[in-house]
C-alpha cells in the first residue's frame, strides 16, 4: 500500500510536498533561479518536486542554459509529481500490487501534465529529474511528444568552452532504472557535452557501485581523487554529499553547473 497522505497531497497541490508548498516552490523557481512560465512554447519543463530545493545551484545555472540558447519553454502552471517516489516504495518493499499501482498513479499524474504540455502548444517535454525520466519512459506509452532528459537537451546545443579543472565523474549506477526499464539515462550526452569542454580532465569512477548501498557508498567515496564530483544524478548527489562532508574540501555539482561555468568563464 502506498502512502495515501502524499497521493492526496499530490491529487490536491500537484508537487509530491503538498499545495502549502507550491507557491515558495514557484517563487524559487521563477524569481531565484529565472525559469519562465507562458501561454504558448516549443518546450514544457517538468522541474519536479524536489530538485529544486537538492540542487538550486544547478537548476539556477540550467535556466542560465536555456536563456543562453535561446531555447522557448515555459513551465506548466500546476506540475504534478511523475510517481518516482511510489516506484521507489515498490521496489524497495516488493507487496504485491504496488508496482502496478504506482503505474496508476504515474499515469494519472502524468495526464494532467500532459492537458497542460498540450495547452501550451509544446511538442517536447523536458524533465530535469532522472528519477522523472525513468518514469514518464516507462508508462509514455505512444504520445507523439517527445520527452528529453535536460542533458540530452544540453548535448543538442551546446558547443563548446573552458574551465580549467580536474574532477571525478560518477553517472550513478540507475539501478532501479535497471530493473524497471532495462536500460540507464542518457550518459552518453552527458559525456558528449563534457568532453566538448576545453580543460576539464575526468577521473571516471566506478559505476557499478551504488552510493545508496552503505558499504558500497564508502568504496565510492574513498575512490575520489579530486575535490569537485560531477554526477548527472541528484539522488547521487545527496548520498555522496553526506559520505564526504567529513572528509575534505569536497564539492558534488551536477553537469549544468559544469557547463555554465564554462560558458559564463567563472570558476567553481
Amino acid at each position: 500500500m502506498h502512502n495515501e497522505k502524499m497521493v492526496a497531497r499530490i491529487r490536491e497541490g500537484g508537487i509530491a510536498q503538498g499545495a502549502v508548498h507550491v507557491e515558495g516552490r514557484n517563487r524559487l523557481l521563477q524569481d531565484e533561479f529565472g525559469f519562465h512560465i507562458k501561454d504558448k512554447a516549443e518546450y514544457a519543463l517538468i522541474a519536479s518536486c524536489f530538485n529544486p530545493y537538492l540542487e538550486p545551484a544547478d537548476m539556477k545555472a540550467f535556466a542560465c542554459l536555456l536563456d543562453h540558447f535561446e531555447i522557448d519553454y515555459t513551465l506548466l502552471p500546476k506540475e504534478y509529481c511523475c510517481g518516482d517516489p511510489f516506484y521507489l516504495h515498490a521496489m524497495d518493499q516488493k507487496h504485491e500490487g504496488d508496482l502496478e499501482q504506482a503505474d496508476d498513479l504515474a499515469r494519472e499524474f502524468f495526464e494532467e501534465n500532459l492537458k497542460q504540455v498540450r495547452a501550451a502548444g509544446a511538442d517536447k517535454i523536458i524533465v530535469y529529474c532522472a528519477g522523472c525520466d525513468l518514469v514518464f519512459n516507462h508508462i509514455r506509452d505512444n504520445i507523439p511528444e517527445e520527452i528529453i532528459w535536460h542533458p540530452t537537451l544540453l548535448a543538442r546545443f551546446f558547443q563548446s568552452g573552458t574551465l580549467e579543472l580536474q574532477a571525478d565523474f560518477y553517472p550513478g549506477c540507475h539501478r532501479y532504472r535497471r530493473e524497471i526499464l532495462g536500460n540507464t539515462p542518457d550518459i552518453e550526452s552527458v559525456l558528449a557535452v563534457l568532453n566538448k569542454i576545453e580543460g576539464l580532465e575526468l577521473n571516471h569512477l566506478d559505476e557499478t557501485m551504488c552510493c545508496m548501498k552503505p558499504d558500497q557508498l564508502d568504496s565510492l567515496a574513498a575512490s575520489v581523487l579530486n575535490r569537485i564530483i560531477i554526477t548527472p544524478c541528484s539522488g547521487c548527489t545527496m548520498f555522496l554529499r553526506k559520505a564526504l562532508a567529513d572528509k575534505g574540501d569536497f564539492r558534488v555539482v551536477m553537469p549544468s553547473e559544469v557547463i555554465w561555468a564554462a560558458i559564463d568563464g567563472h570558476t567553481l
